[in-house]
């Protein structure tokens, strides 16, 4: 949804609200947990932010909290407090001096999920597409925990296509554009694991 100035925090209120009971934007919901659709775009970025359990804890922290979204550009309006299954969420940015609101829905949170025979925990969310986003999609942001070299991964992955034949035709930009969001949440993930509280 493009507007050609800023919309207000009561107006992004009111479209989230009427995008509560919207269905998603496309068909494969839940495939982050199994099988990406064949023939959608794969981004897929991870880093190191720490080590121990308590750069563990402050990754997790920023994450449910909607902060290793909320980088500079962007702007995260959540329908609840509580991030949770069903928790729909607002994105605004700009980007060559127009606005765009996009939104999604949180399909599942996973909290300590043992993967790879319990070689590491999974804890994070993922979220798709609802209509008017600029792509149709899912995205999961997690936290990995090796408990065996303490290690703290944080791990962005996710498969979309153009919604709309205008962001098709930039599809380059839209990519670079992708990319660049993550990188710079890595970069915050790895930023809120080093801090300390105050």
């Amino acid at each position: 949804m493009l507007f050609l100035f800023r919309p207000g925090t009561p107006a992004i209120q009111r479209l989230l609200n009427e995008c509560e009971h919207a269905s998603f934007s496309y068909k494969a919901v839940g495939s982050t947990r199994t099988v990406p659709p064949a023939g959608w775009r794969i981004n897929h970025m991870r880093r190191l932010i720490g080590i121990g359990s308590a750069a563990h804890a402050r990754a997790v922290a920023a994450l449910f909290s909607w902060q290793l979204l909320a980088i500079e550009g962007l702007e995260v309006f959540p329908s609840a407090a509580t991030l949770q299954p069903n928790t729909s969420v607002a994105i605004l940015s700009r980007h060559f001096g127009v606005w765009s609101l996009d939104f999604c829905r949180v399909i599942y949170v996973l909290r300590d999920e043992p993967e790879n025979d319990g070689a590491l925990l999974r804890t994070g969310f993922a979220y798709g597409t609802l209509p008017g986003h600029a792509v149709r999609g899912e995205e999961i942001f997690s936290i990995e925990w090796h408990p065996a070299t303490q290690e703290v991964w944080y791990d962005i992955y996710s498969f979309s296509l153009p919604a709309t034949p205008l962001v098709r035709l930039i599809g380059p930009i839209a990519r670079a554009t992708q990319r660049r969001f993550a990188r710079a949440s890595l970069e915050k993930a790895a930023a809120s694991a080093r801090s300390m509280p105050s």
